[in-house]
């Protein structure tokens, strides 16, 4: 359920992830009543460029970039849409270390649970100000924004913090502690008030999870976040909720997937445990076959220094079961110019451009069309294009016809008479 594409940088793996939505969309047109496809990528401008060339469907509202917390306002979005493509940048959707979050996800926090039966007053809306210093621009955030929220992910929210009593209680202190402050709330950072700030958004992501119906996870430049894939912090828990969906497909894409060479002074660098590390994930953790990756790999290396001694037939078996193991999981194309028969482990098939006569009119028509209006001759136009008049645009051939349209010819007309097959 999880593929890694390494192929060299501008080789076109958004290309190859392209090809996998549409795979997917075809595949599951029949089975699910809707395809939410998630794309993880280091920050939103990647994101924003990616998704019209991820957009197979060609709808409009394919595409919602969003933290994860913000999702209470799309939902109904998701709802009405075939097709899903959300995206998210881990930094802001995974990691809550910047635990006071941006002022929206605080104001919808508070719209979400104000009124809840442990909402005391004015406690929570003081508390939630947090690094809002000015009080006005927070109580305009309240009082004037009216987001459309999705009314069964505000009562999971709420289920899921009155379920956790310890938290509740917590909660519900801080709020008296800061009901007092009526005007100017202080520009408090202490570690209880954002510790709980930030274990709302935590919490809050993890409802949202649960919104989403991921059928396809795409995590691009996967190597910047890694922790992601194997770690044990709150990010790692949330990004795993979305890898383990049941019946999910994840494909991970990078040019540099590991480190290739690490020098003696490199030691918390090293290749080899990070090759492993990602094996791990790609291969959900089964332990027989990583066990037989690395037992290949040994064998190979042995191999290697046996060469001289007539060892070719063994390590060539161990480099093919090694390539078919690795091919369940992974894949890499390299550039041409630096392979000996500059093949690049492609392969070109060759297809034969039968010419029929037909072919020959048509170059005919064109010929004594760009003679008729004065243009130079078409005949490498005629190469690229079928039915060259009817789809060249923008070329010299074809300004010069349209710039006579109203008055063409006799000559062109004649042409355009004779053609019409």
């Amino acid at each position: 359920s999880k593929f890694l594409v390494a192929d060299e940088v501008g080789l076109g793996k958004t290309l190859v992830a392209r090809g996998v939505v549409a795979r997917a969309l075809e595949h599951l047109q029949d089975e699910v009543e809707r395809v939410d496809v998630i794309y993880i990528c280091s920050n939103a401008a990647i994101a924003a460029q990616n998704v019209n060339r991820l957009n197979v469907s060609g709808q409009k509202g394919f595409a919602i970039a969003s933290r994860l917390t913000l999702l209470p306002m799309h939902v109904h979005r998701l709802a009405e849409n075939r097709i899903n493509f959300v995206s998210f940048t881990p930094g802001t959707t995974f990691d809550m270390k910047s635990r006071g979050g941006r002022v929206e996800e605080r104001a919808l926090i508070y719209k979400m649970l104000c009124g809840a039966e442990w909402d005391v007053g004015s406690g929570l809306l003081n508390m939630l100000q947090a690094s809002v210093r000015n009080r006005g621009n927070w109580l305009s955030w309240i009082r004037n924004w009216d987001p459309k929220i999705d009314e069964d992910l505000t009562q999971a929210f709420r289920v899921d913090l009155n379920d956790d009593e310890a938290f509740t209680e917590r909660l519900g202190n801080s709020c008296e502690c800061f009901r007092e402050y009526r005007h100017n709330v202080p520009w408090d950072q202490s570690n209880e008030r954002y510790a709980l700030v930030g274990e709302l958004r935590h919490r809050l992501a993890q409802t949202c999870l649960h919104a989403l119906e991921p059928n396809l996870v795409i995590l691009d430049e996967f190597q910047r976040f890694k922790d992601l894939l194997d770690g044990d912090d709150d990010a790692a828990q949330l990004a795993r909720s979305l890898f383990d969906y049941p019946g999910v497909r994840t494909l991970l894409l990078s040019a540099t997937p590991y480190k290739m060479l690490s020098l003696d002074h490199e030691q918390n660098d090293d290749h080899y445990p990070d090759f492993i590390r990602t094996l791990e994930f790609l291969f959900d953790q089964d332990s027989e076959a990583i066990e037989g990756v690395r037992r290949n790999i040994q064998l190979y290396r042995s191999g290697i220094f046996t060469l001289a001694d007539g060892g070719e037939t063994t390590i060539d078996v161990v480099r093919d079961r090694l390539q078919n193991s690795l091919l369940q999981i992974m894949c890499r194309t390299e550039r041409v110019g630096m392979t000996q028969r500059l093949d690049a482990m492609m392969i070109e098939p060759p297809r034969k451009a039968a010419l029929h006569p037909d072919d020959l009119d048509h170059a005919a028509t064109a010929d004594r069309a760009a003679r008729a209006v004065g243009a130079r001759e078409p005949i490498e136009y005629w190469k690229s294009s079928p039915y060259l008049l009817n789809f060249l645009k923008n070329y010299e051939l074809r300004r010069r016809i349209d710039a006579v349209v109203d008055a063409p010819p006799d000559e062109l007309l004649e042409t355009l008479r004779q053609g019409d097959g």
